[in-house]
């Protein structure tokens, strides 16, 4: 969902969805509005955040010019929180008017509205009045939950108040709102405010009619955002095949429409000859943990990732190589037998019979880096209202016979990608992540959470090192493909 700018006035634009913006609805009690005043703090923020957007979008400046117009149509906990989203570092006003609709309250004119609605035009169904604003009712109240009083009232002067005018009433608010806007905001901000807001389903204007995607693979190699077609080759919008536009992380570039992290620590366990990575093994290429392969010397030969002295190599058959000669090859720090290179087991391991064993007794930390998770559920539903994409968190478990634990990372509004950074799991003994180690990945909603996908994870030695790993977990009956990226790092 986006605010996008529409010609005209007459209905509300078709939904438009996109991979960072997305609408929920919430109904959290009844308030009066306060006397019609957007506050000069609203005002500031939006304007400080037109200038400082790299990438604003097509109503950013208009809303940012107009807002001071935005009380007389919109509530003020919307703005309020739409102020407070700008403040934290979010990038654009429309996008964070989309997001502060989290925060908003529906108001007395509201309540009024739903006791006229369910009185006259839909009077058997029941709790109608409860579920009028309740996310996933098919009720038509969140349509006129960001709206302040002028237009919500009008709505319900006019499109209730008959018998059997539930049949209308979609294309009687739309006509409403259309009017209602235009006779007090500019056009353009009205224009803009009409894109944004709309009916929460995704398949049909609140007028009930289809919505139309232009953004399609018959017109688009590159990837979607906002229904435009983007080039798909840059790490803020990376994509194929008209697919939404991922937004890559800070370390990672696009290469052919996917977001690929370049040869690194992360993704070598040999060494990198430019992007390339390498089993770092040859005495041309050696070298480990994704740093640059290098060219061992003269009268030097490649072992275990190291260039060392091949005289040693010929003559310590029992221990391993060092700098400084032949080493007995039982120590955690230099450790090997055959006259290979010695290794530095590292934290949590020790040497046993010339080879790096885990101590299942070190402790570890579980470090959650980012997830892909789809834009939909199993049966092709939104997470969120109006199209939104999910407020994903992970939930993390552990168990090893009476000693168990879990934890959670904080939650990630509108994405498909998110990014933790996170360390939930600290201090685990590495035979109880051997023994059993499993993650949930949760969508957060106001009302109770949707379950996104998990699975276990069978960990094994190799991985307690540090080094990114990711797990894939496969869609089943109840849940969607999901793919985690962790590191396990030594507990400090």
């Amino acid at each position: 969902m986006s605010f996008l700018r529409v010609p005209g006035l007459a209905g509300l634009a078709s939904v438009v969805s996109g991979v960072s913006l997305v609408l929920a609805i919430v109904s959290a009690g009844c308030s009066s509005d306060p006397p019609a005043s957007t506050g000069s703090g609203f005002c500031a923020a939006a304007k400080s955040s037109n200038q400082t957007c790299k990438e604003p979008s097509d109503c950013d400046a208009t809303l940012a010019t107009g807002c001071a117009q935005l009380s007389k149509v919109l509530t003020s906990s919307l703005t309020t929180a739409a102020r407070d989203c700008l403040e934290s570092g979010v990038c654009g006003v429309a996008s964070c008017l989309q997001r502060a609709q989290r925060s908003a309250k529906t108001t007395d004119a509201h309540a009024q509205l739903a006791s006229d609605y369910c009185r006259t035009c839909a009077p058997d169904v029941d709790d109608c009045e409860a579920k009028f604003y309740a996310r996933g009712s098919k009720l038509p109240g969140a349509l006129l939950v960001p709206y302040g009083e002028a237009v919500v009232s009008a709505v319900d002067s006019e499109c209730t108040g008959e018998s059997g005018c539930a049949a209308q009433f979609n294309s009687c608010a739309t006509d409403v709102i259309a009017r209602v806007l235009g006779d007090n905001v500019d056009a353009d901000v009205a224009s803009c405010i009409q894109s944004g807001f709309s009916q929460e389903d995704g398949a049909l204007t609140p007028a009930g009619t289809p919505t139309v995607a232009t953004c399609t693979p018959d017109n688009c190699k590159g990837c979607c955002r906002d229904d435009k077609c983007e080039e798909g080759t840059k790490p803020s919008a990376c994509g194929v095949n008209a697919g939404s536009c991922e937004i890559c992380s800070s370390t990672a570039e696009c290469i052919a429409g996917k977001c690929k992290e370049p040869c690194g620590p992360n993704n070598c366990k040999g060494c990198c000859a430019g992007d390339t990575c390498l089993d770092g093994t040859q005495d041309n290429q050696c070298g480990e943990r994704g740093a640059a392969c290098s060219s061992c010397g003269v009268n030097e030969t490649c072992s275990k990732h190291q260039c060392i002295d091949g005289s040693c190599q010929a003559n310590c058959t029992n221990g391993c190589c060092s700098a400084t000669g032949c080493q007995p090859g039982n120590r955690a720090n230099a450790c090997g037998t055959g006259g290979e290179a010695c290794v530095d087991c590292g934290p949590g391991r020790t040497c046993e019979s010339g080879a790096c064993t885990l101590d299942r007794t070190s402790l570890w930390d579980v470090y959650i880096s980012f997830a892909v998770v789809p834009d939909k559920d199993r049966k092709g539903n939104s997470w969120d209202a109006f199209n939104g994409l999910p407020d994903p968190y992970v939930k993390l478990y552990t168990s090893e016979g009476a000693s168990i634990h879990s934890a959670q990372t904080s939650t990630l509004n509108d994405t498909t990608v998110p990014f933790w950074a996170e360390t939930p799991l600290k201090g685990i003994k590495a035979s109880e992540l051997l023994a059993n180690f499993s993650f949930e990945i949760w969508d957060s909603d106001t009302t109770f959470d949707d379950y996104i996908g998990g699975c276990t994870i069978s960990l094994t030695p190799a991985i307690f090192d540090g080094s990114l790993q990711d797990h894939t977990c496969p869609a089943t009956a109840s849940s969607s493909e999901v793919t985690l990226y962790f590191r396990i790092n030594p507990h400090p």
